[in-house]
């Protein structure tokens, strides 16, 4: 069941072992690449950070790569999933004062390559930063990427949460791979995560995915058929989307949370045990269908009309 999951959901995919993890984090050639110019640069900030996920599901392998900053954005966990099970998952919004400034790894990518990124990615909106390599490279002080995100009025922002253990073990791993300042891995760490522990947050969580489940896998099943080389799904089909997943955060609103309690903002702390051995894989079928819902929470959001 698990297989048929995956590749309805994701095609044939790479298992990813720690040590192509580490591998993913050498570079086939030092940053930039002699085509640095024509190539794409991408900016990746969340899941895509982990070779789990970026190797793995998606099947990238960069050209070169370089950890960044980003002065003007900043880390947001407001893009809404699924309450229970994935509350949150990663964005980026403009940087205010405060905030902590956005770290990453900007890869570099073949234009074939940089497709197969946004169809996989299901549709966020395409944004251009300038980033700043946190080791310096001669002649390159800042260089422009493009990066990803859902605009804030395509997200639940009217109420705090968190992303699942799983989902920040992506972006912990991911930073640990490539190295990323201590200071911001610990930033990543206190984020903290959602869990349903109670026994009341427990039952919600059983509810939601025999509520939900049959449905949304359906609908993502569709949208692998249906949709267009770059990743584009019917316009009905984002509606009936959209519809359902309204619905969902409504059916919390006034029947789940009274009853079962929080479902998105409860939060626990991170310890270096968890980080390492808990929910740090895509191997069973629920763990497939979250790891997708991020994409389609995208496109849904974004080809609603808050932008795409």
């Amino acid at each position: 069941m698990a297989t048929f999951v995956n590749r309805a959901l994701y095609g044939r995919r790479h298992n990813v072992t720690r040590s192509d993890a580490a591998q993913m984090a050498r570079p086939a050639t030092a940053f930039p690449s002699p085509n640095f110019k024509e190539n794409f640069k991408y900016l990746a900030y969340g899941s895509n950070l982990s070779a789990e996920t970026f190797l793995g599901r998606r099947g990238i392998k960069p050209l070169s790569q370089v950890t960044v900053r980003v002065p003007t954005l900043t880390l947001a966990f407001d893009l809404a999933g699924i309450p229970y099970k994935e509350p949150r998952f990663a964005n980026v919004r403009s940087r205010e004062e405060g905030d902590q400034e956005l770290m990453g790894v900007v890869y570099e990518v073949t234009p074939k390559d940089y497709s197969t990124i946004l169809m996989t990615e299901g549709g966020y909106n395409v944004i251009s930063a300038t980033c700043i390599p946190l080791t310096p490279v001669e002649g390159i002080p800042s260089f422009e990427a493009n990066t990803l995100i859902v605009p804030t009025g395509g997200t639940r922002t009217q109420h705090d949460g968190l992303p699942s253990l799983r989902y920040l073990n992506l972006l912990l791993r991911g930073a640990e791979e490539h190295r990323l300042p201590q200071n911001y891995q610990k930033y990543l760490a206190d984020t903290g995560y959602y869990k349903a522990s109670t026994w009341r947050q427990k039952t919600g969580s059983v509810s939601v995915l025999l509520t939900a489940l049959p449905v949304v896998v359906t609908l993502f099943a569709l949208r692998a058929i249906l949709s267009d080389k770059k990743g584009k799904a019917p316009n009905w089909l984002n509606t009936v989307q959209r519809w359902c997943f309204a619905r969902i955060w409504s059916v919390y609103d006034h029947m789940w949370r009274p009853l079962y309690g929080d479902g998105e903002n409860d939060k626990h702390t991170v310890e270096n045990s968890q980080r390492v051995e808990e929910g740090t894989g895509i191997s069973a079928e629920t763990d497939a269908l979250l790891g997708k819902m991020e994409e389609v929470t995208a496109a849904t959001q974004m080809e609603s009309g808050s932008r795409a």
